[in-house]
C-alpha cells in the first residue's frame, strides 16, 4: 500500500502546476458560469459598452488554429453554426467576457484599479470539458492591463513590474506578489482581488 501511495505521489508531483490551476479554474468556473452557455459576440469595444452585441444563442466549442479563432453554436437541437472570431473586439459567454487579441482569447476575470486576465483557450476547454494540455500550454496563464482596450501584459514578468509596478495605488499588489513563494494561479487570483 505504501508503495502505491508512493507512485501516486510522484505522479501529482509531476503534475503540481498543471493540476492546481486546472481545480482552481473549475471551482471558479463553476461558481460563476451558472450553466449559461449563451454566446454573443462584439466587433468592437463600443458595441460591448453599449451592450450591442450579436447573439450566436449556445455556444458549443471552438477551434483555434494557427492564430485563427472560430467559435461554433447551436441554434436549435439540431441546427450548429460557426463564426470566425480572430478579429473581433471579443465574445461572452453566458456572463463570462473574452477579449479577443490577435485572434487568441483572453477571460476577463476581475477589474478595478486594472484588468486581470487569463488564458481564455484554458477557460473555453473547461465549459466544453476538454482537458487537452496541449491546448493550455500555449500562452502564458495570466495578464493584466490597464482598461479593456489597452494592451494586456503577463502576469507576473519583468514587463508588468515595469509598466505596473511604481504605481503607488497597486504597491500593495506587487508586495503581495512579492510574498508568495511560487507563483500558482490561485495564489495570484487571491492577490489580485485582495488589491485591486
Amino acid at each position: 500500500m505504501d508503495l502505491a501511495f508512493g507512485i501516486f505521489r510522484a505522479q501529482i508531483n509531476k503534475m503540481k502546476y498543471f493540476i492546481p490551476f486546472l481545480l482552481s479554474t473549475f471551482v471558479f468556473f463553476t461558481a460563476s458560469a451558472k450553466e449559461d452557455y449563451s454566446l454573443t459576440i462584439y466587433e468592437t469595444h463600443d458595441d460591448y459598452k453599449a451592450s450591442k452585441g450579436k447573439s450566436m444563442f449556445e455556444f458549443i466549442g471552438y477551434d483555434w488554429t494557427l492564430g485563427s479563432l472560430h467559435l461554433f453554436y447551436r441554434v436549435k437541437k439540431r441546427d450548429e453554426g460557426k463564426v470566425k472570431a480572430t478579429t473581433i473586439y471579443a465574445f461572452t459567454v453566458g456572463d463570462q467576457l473574452y477579449r479577443v487579441i490577435k485572434g487568441r482569447p483572453y477571460r476577463v476575470l476581475m477589474q478595478g484599479k486594472i484588468v486581470y486576465y487569463e488564458n481564455g483557450i484554458a477557460h473555453l476547454n473547461m465549459l466544453i470539458g476538454d482537458d487537452n494540455e496541449s491546448d493550455v500550454e500555449l500562452g502564458g496563464w495570466s495578464f493584466i492591463s490597464d482598461n479593456l482596450t489597452s494592451e494586456i501584459i503577463e502576469f507576473p514578468s519583468a514587463k508588468a513590474d515595469k509598466e505596473f509596478g511604481e504605481r503607488s495605488s497597486l504597491q500593495p499588489l506587487f508586495e503581495c506578489m512579492k510574498k508568495l513563494n511560487k507563483k500558482k494561479t490561485e495564489k495570484i487570483r487571491a492577490c489580485i482581488k485582495e488589491n485591486i
